[in-house]
């Protein structure tokens, strides 16, 4: 995370509320930081427990040990209020399930925040023993927490716990004066996970077919995953001239970059509710991205354009109609896009609900 919120070592003996996620880059972890950023937890009265981090199965097997190791050492000392699970799919469902059964053998208040886009996937594939034993892990929870309308309908009909929308956030980092100066209508920006479920491989396709109709056109590609693999097919392709792929950004430069950019493209085959899309918004840009999980709830044909996931055409169709559009409209659709993120997706708006559901199992964070 982004600074140390305590750990299980502390002299105080006060019970504690456990957040239990992973140290590894991505969606999750961006979630996490956001809160521990915000101040919403006290430090003297939080752990952060990664069960996961990036590396190979050793590793991996050994950090969710430790985890499982240190949870259970803390709920032997009667230090644990509440724990706090950040759950996705295949093995963070495996190992998060298997913290709330223990948790629920010492009667601890337990949240399951529920991520992944694939969830519904994994569910519906997996065998029906698999799909009973996480009805029974979710029912064991004190409270579930999912990140849209979408994935509310999904997950309701699952379980008898009470299940909350409580929408991800990001800071405010938009400065206007650098938008005037460093801003190009037709820098398109790609922020995700290098691999073929963000899509990033179907928009490379169609881009580099298009961008040399356009020669002022400029695809910035970031994130983790795959970045080999992506730099190898810009070239393949020959099309540096139109695509840079920094890869993992972060901090200022990320901040940089999507400050350049007035068009953010995911082209997802499965979503929860992408940080991504909503750091986005609230940097004013125009976006394009498919009608998977909750993204349809972010966005409309005011701030920007949805398609099918894995059509290529209708990609291509919406990436020449904004190459096509002046620069007032593009700006229109990426004041629409901030405008809804300072209305839902702020700081203020999202910790009071999460402040409410921690009240109302009797724990103040």
């Amino acid at each position: 995370m982004s600074k140390n919120i305590g750990n299980a070592g502390d002299s105080n003996r006060q019970k504690k509320i456990v957040i239990i996620s992973t140290s590894a880059r991505g969606g999750m972890k961006a979630v996490t930081d956001a809160y521990n950023s915000s101040d919403f937890y006290s430090p003297d009265h939080t752990v952060f427990i990664p069960a996961h981090r990036e590396g190979g199965v050793f590793i991996r097997s050994w950090i969710a040990l430790r985890a499982l190791i240190q949870l259970i050492w803390m709920l032997s000392l009667n230090r644990v209020e509440l724990a706090h699970m950040h759950m996705a799919t295949k093995g963070s469902f495996w190992r998060k399930g298997i913290f709330v059964l223990i948790c629920k053998l010492y009667n601890i208040p337990t949240v399951i925040h529920l991520h992944g886009g694939r969830f519904a996937v994994f569910y519906n594939g997996s065998a029906k023993w698999v799909r009973n034993l996480i009805r029974y892990v979710f029912d064991q929870a004190s409270s579930i927490i999912v990140l849209s309308q979408y994935w509310y309908n999904f997950v309701t009909p699952l379980t008898n716990t009470p299940v909350s929308v409580i929408n991800n956030f990001v800071h405010d980092n938009l400065d206007d004066d650098i938008i005037k100066t460093k801003r190009r209508p037709r820098n398109i920006l790609f922020l995700g996970q290098f691999g073929a479920n963000k899509g990033i491989y179907d928009l490379l396709s169609v881009f580099s077919d298009i961008a040399p109709k356009y020669p002022d056109t400029k695809l910035i590609c970031c994130g983790n995953g795959e970045i080999d693999k992506v730099r190898s097919i810009v070239n393949e392709l020959d099309v540096s001239d139109f695509i840079d792929v920094p890869g993992w950004i972060s901090g200022v430069d990320k901040i940089e970059i999507m400050h350049r950019c007035s068009v953010f493209v995911l082209p997802s085959y499965n979503e929860g509710l992408p940080m991504s899309i909503i750091e986005a918004m609230s940097f004013s840009m125009a976006v394009i991205s498919t009608r998977v999980g909750g993204i349809p709830e972010l966005i409309d044909e005011t701030n920007g354009f949805l398609i099918d996931p894995g059509s290529h055409e209708e990609l291509r169709e919406k990436l020449i109609e904004v190459f096509e559009m002046d620069s007032q409209s593009i700006e229109t659709m990426g004041e629409a896009s901030r405008g809804k993120y300072l209305r839902s997706f702020t700081p203020e708006s999202c910790l009071s609900e999460m402040r409410s559901l921690y009240l109302s199992l009797g724990v103040a964070p």
